[in-house]
């Protein structure tokens, strides 16, 4: 005799949603940049903010603080340099190691985009209140950590 197997949908799966809300979230902030005339990815953006945070952090720390593994975080922080937003002064002690610092490009289009990632904050999160924020940034925090515990 056949053992029924249960069936599992992909719309009940936490992690389907966690991910299609992250691609939906991304995607309206790349065209958001774009609509506003700026050429960033939603990546980009996030190593320049986690530089406005802290600076003089090394490769590796950047990728750990962005959750990027060592090819994206290297590709990303070209392209930065490229556009003079970021600058790579090397440890006096490992010439082969550079610490990353933001460019006064790179200040200037953290405080031009503000008003715009604000726009895009407000859509995302439209009918939630603070307090539901809070919520989900707890819940989503919760997950992480019992993902690394185990």
């Amino acid at each position: 005799m056949r053992q029924k197997i249960e069936t599992f949908s992909l719309d009940e799966s936490l992690g389907f949603w966690l991910y299609h809300s992250h691609i939906q979230v991304s995607a309206a902030l790349r065209q958001t940049f774009q609509d506003a005339g700026y050429d960033l990815t939603p990546e980009q953006w996030a190593v320049l903010l986690r530089l406005r945070e802290q600076e003089g952090l090394n490769q590796s720390q950047l990728g750990e603080k962005t959750s990027k593994d060592r090819h994206n975080i290297t590709r990303i922080l070209k392209q930065l340099g490229k556009r003079g937003y970021i600058e790579k002064l090397h440890d006096e002690k490992d010439k082969r190691a550079f610490h990353v610092y933001l460019a006064p490009a790179g200040r200037s289009i953290l405080k031009e985009l503000k008003p715009v990632v604000l726009k895009h904050r407000d859509r995302v999160c439209k009918g939630f209140s603070k307090n539901d924020l809070l919520k989900i940034r707890d819940y989503l925090g919760h997950i992480v950590n019992n993902l690394q515990r185990s």
